[in-house]
């Protein structure tokens, strides 16, 4: 089921929404934590039926683990532990990374598996419950009662795609309700912010995604022009596709009264790589901070400038293959550790301070250039389409992308104009959700929104979220 699907906006979450307040209000949070599991596991099924049994056995399996990390002694918490992670890692791997490592092998001692269907959410249940078991060990939080971590694990918002959310920040507000706001606050809120994902990603994302897939269907015959329109195309594709999916787990989430994180704060305004990463994926750019750099610096005894670069490159690489069993992912993430690598010692010597300007410009142009791995299929495609953003024969031609990007005066009204100066300029969602009032104004900005995200959902097929696929 898509979050911009009209059975999904019509019918489950307000359905959910409703029974949730009611329960809650008659009966008590628990019997409205029960409502949430059971619409969360029949969301999850309905979308994928084959992959609730392997959601339901990590969630099983991972309670267990925490309970028997909690009472173990001191002595063997540690391999407790190990333990858990190396079997939440190669339940992962079975699924998306077997086949790409044996294909390493030499042929003749390469064994054939049989392509196994991607478990729906796989890498972020896994890393919601690694955090998890991470956090116990530390003793940050106690072990979950059963009925908790199923709820957290697997509540509809997020468990397809993230938020990746920690369990101290999101089991006690199942038990009772923690926001500042008034519930019905809290739910106008939430709405505001849902209505702008959903904009995003059925108007903007899909606009985008147009120009995107003409170019990268065929990079032979792109010109220079062409080549960087629809390289940046993409790069604002994969923003508002992943930040428009965020909104409407944010907003579902708080339609709950259930708060999770913002993944999102207008990250193409960032100037410099680092910056960048506060503000682009953040629950991930946290893991990646807390659960691998870290202990992978820790790993390395002193901390220096060299041992905290080799960290910082370890840990975006591992990042990068966590997105996908391809060299493409792996060399995308070892691009932008080389890039905070270079950016933190280039702050630590105190080298020639870059004006914001500058630094803007090139955050975006090494953002920009590094997405052709991420979106390319292969790493000999990705460097064929980098090589005609360099100026050759036909750098100004621009008939390829004419049929879906024309060029005359009324280009300024459609959305992927109005879209690359929201996406630079505009407050991002984090903003206005920070500036919210419950005023006519944005009651009629949120059924504005909607309305012209279903008159664009109604035009043409729903294309898929693009880390549906991770």
């Amino acid at each position: 089921m898509l979050f911009h699907s009209f059975l999904y906006v019509l019918a489950f979450l307000p359905v959910v929404v409703l029974g949730h307040a009611l329960l809650a209000a008659r009966v008590g949070p628990r019997a409205a934590q029960g409502w949430l599991l059971a619409c969360s596991l029949f969301f999850y099924g309905y979308s994928e039926p084959a992959s609730l049994p392997l959601l339901c056995g990590s969630i099983l399996f991972n309670w267990m683990a925490a309970r028997v990390l909690a009472a173990a002694p001191e002595g063997r918490r540690k391999a407790v532990l190990a333990a858990s992670l190396t079997a939440n890692i190669l339940f992962l791997s079975c699924f998306k990374y077997a086949n790409f490592f044996l294909g390493t092998l030499p042929a003749g001692l390469r064994p054939v598996l049989p392509e196994w269907a991607l478990p729906l959410g796989i890498s972020f249940f896994t890393l919601t419950q690694v955090m998890y078991l991470v956090d116990t060990y530390q003793g940050l939080n106690a072990p979950n009662s059963l009925y908790d971590h199923a709820t957290m694990v697997a509540l509809f918002p997020y468990v397809t795609m993230g938020p990746l959310v920690r369990c101290r920040s999101v089991v006690p507000q199942f038990r009772r309700y923690t926001l500042s706001t008034r519930r019905t606050e809290a739910a106008c809120r939430g709405l505001f912010i849902f209505s702008i994902g959903l904009f995003k990603k059925t108007v903007f994302a899909d606009s985008f995604a147009r120009v995107a897939d003409a170019g990268f269907r065929a990079p032979g015959s792109l010109s220079t022009v062409e080549a960087w329109v629809a390289t940046f195309a993409y790069s604002l594709q994969i923003y508002f596709d992943f930040s428009g999916y965020s909104d409407m787990a944010y907003g579902g989430a708080l339609m709950l009264g259930i708060e999770i994180p913002q993944n999102f704060n207008a990250p193409y305004r960032s100037r410099s790589i680092s910056e960048f990463w506060q503000r682009w994926h953040i629950s991930l750019s946290n893991f990646i901070a807390s659960y691998l750099y870290t202990p992978l610096l820790r790993s390395m005894g002193t901390a220096t400038l060299r041992t905290s670069a080799l960290a910082i490159l370890l840990a975006m690489g591992i990042a990068g293959l966590w997105h996908g069993p391809a060299w493409t992912f792996i060399i995308f993430g070892l691009l932008h550790g080389a890039g905070l690598a270079v950016n933190q010692v280039w702050k630590k010597k105190k080298l020639a301070k870059v004006p914001d300007w500058l630094g803007w410009m090139m955050t975006l142009v090494f953002v920009n250039v590094t997405f052709v791995f991420f979106r390319s299929p292969d790493v000999r495609s990705a460097m064929f389409l980098l090589a005609r953003m360099l100026p050759h024969a036909r750098s100004f031609d621009f008939s390829l992308l004419r049929p879906v990007l024309p060029l005359s005066p009324f280009l300024i009204f459609r959305p992927v104009v109005i879209g690359t100066v929201v996406a630079l300029w505009f407050l991002s969602s984090a903003d206005l959700d920070r500036t919210f009032r419950t005023v006519a104004g944005t009651a009629f900005a949120s059924a504005a929104l909607i309305l012209l995200a279903f008159y664009f959902m109604n035009s043409a097929p729903a294309k898929q979220f693009i880390y549906f696929a991770f």
